[in-house]
């Protein structure tokens, strides 16, 4: 009887080690980051060689160095980009603006940039807003789960969704847009990058853009990656 005991102990012990070993292999917070992010010159883009650079990015990969995490880039539609990164474990999207709405749905890091928020029209067309107010008698463009253009729209504006940056720079020069609203240094960038001159109406915020990261990955791990850009960002001040 004794030594039957002692070997279901034996084997109980056996499985119980088994399961703890298994489960414990692979640690979810050693795995690679997958990090999105979009077309968003100049924090984040492809260049002609298809790297993901910009400033955004170079920062970005400087501070995951130096914490010694592994990551993955990819280039999305910002859509399915910020999606993913709400939606998949493991997953992360920059640059991002964190808000009210967004604040509980990811663990954040940052701030990598700061984006000020600004109205453009094609130069030609001379218009003259200097305010939100005042883009209610014109077609006003952004895109989809875009910050700026659900500012925006939250402020009464009626405001015509893209899939893409690119894509309502488009719009506004085959006339389909009277205004877009985006970031100031990304539309002046996109505006030299397609030889359009653009004008520059008004600048009405400025924004943060941050990592944002699903909520499954490791705090430990992006309390390291906090603390590494912040010392970059000391080094550079």
């Amino acid at each position: 009887m004794t030594n039957d005991l002692t070997r279901r102990w034996q084997y109980c012990m056996g499985v119980a080690l088994i399961t703890v070993i298994g489960s414990c292999s692979l640690p979810l917070h050693a795995m690679p980051l997958t990090i999105n992010t979009e077309e968003y010159p100049p924090f984040n883009y492809s260049d002609d060689q298809g790297q993901i650079i910009g400033s955004a990015t170079r920062l970005l990969r400087d501070a995951l160095r130096q914490a010694d995490i592994e990551a993955n880039f990819r280039l999305l539609p910002w859509a399915r980009a910020y999606t993913e990164a709400r939606l998949r474990e493991n997953h992360c999207v920059y640059s991002t603006t964190r808000t009210l709405e967004r604040e509980a749905l990811f663990h954040w890091v940052g701030p990598l940039v700061v984006n000020e928020w600004a109205a453009f029209s094609l130069a030609e067309r001379g218009l003259n807003v200097d305010s939100l107010s005042g883009l209610n008698a014109w077609r006003v463009g952004s895109f989809r789960e875009d910050a700026i253009g659900d500012y925006v729209a939250d402020s009464g504006i009626n405001v015509l969704l893209a899939p893409s940056e690119r894509e309502n720079i488009a719009r506004l020069k085959a006339g389909l847009l009277d205004v877009i609203v985006t970031g100031k240094a990304t539309g002046e960038f996109m505006a030299h990058e397609q030889d359009i001159a653009l004008a520059h109406l008004f600048t009405f915020y400025r924004a943060p853009l941050y990592l944002a990261c699903h909520l499954n990955v490791s705090k430990a791990l992006l309390e390291r990656l906090q603390a590494q850009l912040d010392a970059l960002q000391g080094e550079s001040q």
